[in-house]
Formats: structure tokens, C-alpha cells, sequence
């Protein structure tokens, strides 16, 4: 048997000599022209990367804040250092009134569960937020979220020890309204106590606030209110004031409408700024109750809620109290409404146990 095979055909490849080395200089040229402008690429990428957005307080009643962009290397409280295509520049901090910046998809998560009072789970967004972030200022600002998180769900001890590490970076945070700090009584708690004793040793003068705080309403009061006499002269205006603010608590019973609206005017005078004020807001309108003055105690307590919501322990109280004027003065649907919102807002908050009485007692007197 003969078999027969396709002649297979052998093409040979035809290289003109003449046309090798134009090729060869064309794709080292290329490479050469590559490697001498990748870093002008990159740096072009760098700059269409976008940009922090500083905000400034205006120069005066009428103007118009004023933005800058660049880079913002640090921001702690004294300055905030941004880099520019100038060159850097240092902008006191007083200056500055927000910044705009990239942040990671768990500080994002994160905030809307602080916003929608899941405490616990925005703790843990946090955490993770904290982990993934390189910038020392952004990481400062996610541990004071994690904090105001913290005392949401009443760990106190984790609150206090989460603001402290913020204060171990920068002395002079802008982050004061993160400090969690004791605005109302509750129950004694073994641990917590504990920390606030341990708080008060330490050279902070940030530690010193918060343990005297939690003490004030405990066996060791004497030492708190020393503690916060010491901290009330303090040259960080802003420690020397809440130091004040918590010494208010002390005079509650005794005290008169001029020296009341004498605080006032301390809280009016810029020195706390934001949910900082929450806390000391409170106990304005506490004492303006004391004084049986129920409009303005009602038209105080509201603003935490309205102004800080986030701040939950302090805004549920303030909403107790409010409704609580409200009903002494006569305005018994409004009590139902404000004691209400405490009950669909603040439902995790101690208030509650308060704002249920309240409402029995208030159904009570309107069947009557």
C-alpha cells in the first residue's frame, strides 16, 4: 500500500537586513522615551489625585470662607500643615473650619452607623478604619468617632482609654468633643470607677478631667472637685473650662440666675466648639429648671439633642429634662412628645428608665 503525504511548505521568513536596525534604535528609543517620562506620569497622576479641601473661618462678618487645596500632612490642635504645589504651608488651627478629604469605605460604614445608633457595630467599622489608615490626623479623628461609639454603648472604661490614645499623639486635640465626660449620675460601676481612680494619677491633664469627672458622684468627690479646682486654672482654656462646667454640677442647688446666665456667656464665648458644648449645655438648662424658670430650661435642654444627636447619653437626658419642664409648665402635650422621642431615639440610653416613668405618670394625670 503506497500512502501519499500534503507537501507541507516551509515559508521562509525574509528579513530585509536594511530594515533590522531602524527597527532595533525605534524600540530602544521608545524604551528610553518610556523610562525618561514615567516619572512625569507619575507625578501628573499625583497631582490629578484628588485633593484635601481646607475650609477657613471668615476674616470677618459678611465675607465668605475661603478654601485652599493640597495635601494636609497634619492636623493637630495647633496647626494644620498642608502640602502645596508651592511648596507647605502651616495654618493655625484656629483657622480652619472643616476639611474635606478621602476616607475608607469602613470610616464611611462607620459614621452611618454612629448615625443610625448602632454603637456597637460602629465600634468595630471603626477599629477596622483605625487599622487601614496611614495618616496619623485622619487616624485621630476615626479614634474619636470610636470613642463618642464607645460611650454610646456605655463603655466607658474603652471611651476614656480610646480618647487618651488621641491625646498621646496630640497634647492640644481638636477632638475635645470626644472626650467622654460625666454629664448626669448613674450607678455606681466597680471597673469604671476603678479606671476613673487610675485616670486621675495620670500627668494628662485631659486623664485628670475625665477621672475627676467620673468621681464626682462618688466616695472620692472631695478629691474629684480638688482635682477639677487644680484643672479649672489650667492654661489649655478648653480643659479649664469643662473643669468649670463640671464643678456646675456642684452648685446646681444653690445657684442664681446671674451667676446661670454668667455661664452662659463662658459657653458663648467660642472657647468650646461643636458637641464639645453638649455636656455643659446640660447643665445650664438643669439649673434654669432648678430656678423654676421652665421656658428657658426646656429651650436650653433641646439644643443637644437637635444640635449633637450623636452625643446619644447626653441628648436622651436632655430630652428627660426638657419634658420635664414642659410638663411643670403646663404643656403636657409637648412632655408626651419630647419624653416620647426618647423611647423611639434612645431606647440604649440610661434616660430611658426615666422617660418610661415619666409618660406613665403623664398618661396617668390626663385620664384623670
Amino acid at each position: 500500500m503506497s500512502t501519499s503525504t500534503s507537501p507541507v511548505f516551509a515559508v521562509p521568513l525574509r528579513t530585509n537586513p536594511t530594515q533590522v536596525i531602524p527597527l532595533r534604535r525605534q524600540a530602544i528609543c521608545w524604551l528610553l522615551l518610556i523610562a525618561f517620562l514615567f516619572p512625569i506620569w507619575e507625578q501628573l497622576a499625583g497631582s490629578c489625585a484628588a485633593e484635601d479641601v481646607v475650609t477657613l473661618f471668615p476674616k470677618s462678618d459678611g465675607d465668605s470662607p475661603t478654601q485652599v487645596r493640597g495635601t494636609v500632612v497634619d492636623f493637630s490642635g495647633q496647626t494644620l500643615v498642608l502640602q502645596t504645589r508651592a511648596g507647605r504651608t502651616s495654618i493655625p488651627t484656629a483657622k480652619v473650619q472643616s476639611i474635606q478629604t478621602d476616607y475608607g469605605p469602613s470610616y464611611q460604614q462607620g459614621l452611618k452607623l454612629l448615625a443610625t445608633s448602632q454603637s456597637n457595630e460602629a465600634v468595630r467599622a471603626f477599629e477596622a478604619a483605625a487599622a487601614a489608615e496611614s495618616r496619623p490626623w485622619v487616624r485621630r479623628e476615626i479614634l474619636a468617632n470610636q470613642a463618642i461609639a464607645l460611650h454610646n454603648a456605655g463603655r466607658i472604661v474603652e471611651a476614656g482609654n480610646t480618647f487618651l490614645k488621641i491625646v498621646e499623639d496630640d497634647p492640644q486635640t481638636v477632638h475635645l468633643d470626644a472626650i467622654p465626660l460625666a454629664w448626669f449620675g448613674l450607678p455606681p460601676d466597680f471597673e469604671r470607677d476603678r479606671a476613673a481612680r487610675t485616670w486621675l494619677t495620670m500627668p494628662s491633664p485631659h486623664a485628670q478631667l475625665l477621672g475627676a469627672s467620673w468621681l464626682l458622684g462618688t466616695s472620692d468627690r472631695s478629691q474629684a472637685i480638688e482635682i477639677l479646682g487644680t484643672l479649672r486654672r489650667s492654661n489649655l482654656p478648653q480643659i479649664a473650662l469643662l473643669a468649670e462646667a463640671q464643678l456646675w454640677q456642684t452648685k446646681i442647688v444653690t445657684v442664681t440666675a446671674d451667676e446661670v446666665a454668667q455661664w452662659e456667656k463662658q459657653l458663648a464665648a467660642g472657647i468650646l466648639r461643636g458637641a464639645a458644648l453638649a455636656g455643659p449645655t446640660l447643665v445650664v438648662g438643669k439649673a434654669w429648671r432648678q430656678l423654676d424658670n421652665d421656658a428657658q430650661a426646656a429651650l436650653t435642654l433641646m439644643r443637644p439633642p437637635i444640635l449633637y444627636p450623636d452625643h446619644r447619653p447626653v441628648a436622651a437626658e436632655s430630652l428627660v429634662q426638657a419634658g420635664r419642664s414642659l410638663e411643670r409648665s403646663g404643656k403636657t402635650e409637648d412632655a408626651r412628645r419630647v419624653i416620647g422621642e426618647v423611647l423611639q431615639k434612645y431606647g440604649d440610653q440610661p434616660a430611658r428608665q426615666e422617660a418610661e416613668t415619666t409618660l406613665k405618670r403623664l398618661a396617668n394625670s390626663g385620664s384623670n
